[in-house]
């Protein structure tokens, strides 16, 4: 193993780590409809991955650059998504569903800080009641401990959301 092999593979690795960091970076973008960043980001993710790829199948024998490839692939993936949760509004919507006392639900949900959005709604069983709640992710937890104290049985799911206009959201710096 030379000097000259060993800088080779740590440049594939390193360049593997931003090619795939900046693909999970431009998937947001597109995500958050920024399409000419998203269309920059894309060129120069590209360019180095057809740099790269080129380097390791001229010398694919070279097992040191195809390892260096694979982990640049697998750490870049894991630093992409770092950057990408860095990159997050942070803000999420969470649907609660309720059959039990909704009424006690919503008031703790109110008393707690948090704005929410009631519904009916008809499930298998009957009537429930439907609780929207937005805000953010920090925040995500005491919302589900407020909710699971009062209801148990509440089914939760949340999603992130891409993009707010108006409204109030709890744990979001200012008023929308």
């Amino acid at each position: 193993m030379t000097w000259s092999g060993a800088l080779w593979a740590a440049l594939i690795f390193a360049s593997r780590v931003v090619d795939v960091g900046l693909g999970t970076i431009r998937v947001q973008l597109i995500v958050r409809r920024r399409k000419w960043l998203a269309a920059v980001v894309g060129f120069v993710e590209i360019l180095i991955y057809i740099l790269i790829v080129s380097r390791v199948i001229q010398d694919i024998g070279n097992w040191l650059n195809v390892i260096a490839y694979a982990g640049g692939f697998a750490t870049g993936t894991i630093v992409g998504m770092a950057l990408s949760e860095r990159m997050s509004r942070g803000v999420v919507e969470v649907t609660v569903i309720t059959s039990g006392a909704w009424q006690e639900l919503e008031t703790a949900i109110r008393e707690a800080g948090f704005a929410l959005t009631r519904h009916s709604g008809m499930g298998r069983e009957g009537r429930v009641e439907v609780l929207t709640v937005v805000c953010g992710a920090r925040d995500l937890g005491r919302l589900i401990d407020v909710v699971t104290r009062v209801d148990s049985r509440a089914f939760v799911y949340t999603r992130e959301l891409a993009g707010l206009r108006g409204g109030y959201v709890y744990g979001v710096k200012s008023k929308l």
